[in-house]
C-alpha cells in the first residue's frame, strides 16, 4: 500500500442500495474493505486477502479523517 499518493471516497446516488453499490464498485479495485450492517443487523467486516490488519487499520482511519473533514469526492 506504499504506492498510494490520493484517496477519496464517493458517495454516488443517496438512494442507491448495498447491491447496487456493490455492482458499480466490481472490477474498479485490487484490493478492498468492506464494512455494513447484514441483514440481521450485525456490523459486517470483509477484506481481501492482500490486506493485513495495518492496511485495514490505515483504509479505516484515512476513511474518517476524510469524512470528518468533508474531504471526498461528490461524483
Amino acid at each position: 500500500m506504499d504506492n498510494i499518493t490520493n484517496v477519496e471516497f464517493k458517495t454516488g446516488q443517496i438512494s442507491l442500495s448495498a447491491d447496487e453499490v456493490l455492482e458499480k464498485a466490481k472490477d474498479n479495485y485490487s484490493s478492498v474493505i468492506l464494512i455494513g450492517w447484514d441483514k440481521e443487523g450485525f456490523l459486517d467486516v470483509r477484506s481481501t486477502n492482500n490486506l493485513d490488519q495495518k492496511d485495514c487499520l490505515w483504509l479505516v482511519n484515512t476513511f474518517s479523517h476524510k469524512l470528518l473533514n468533508r474531504d471526498y469526492a461528490t461524483e
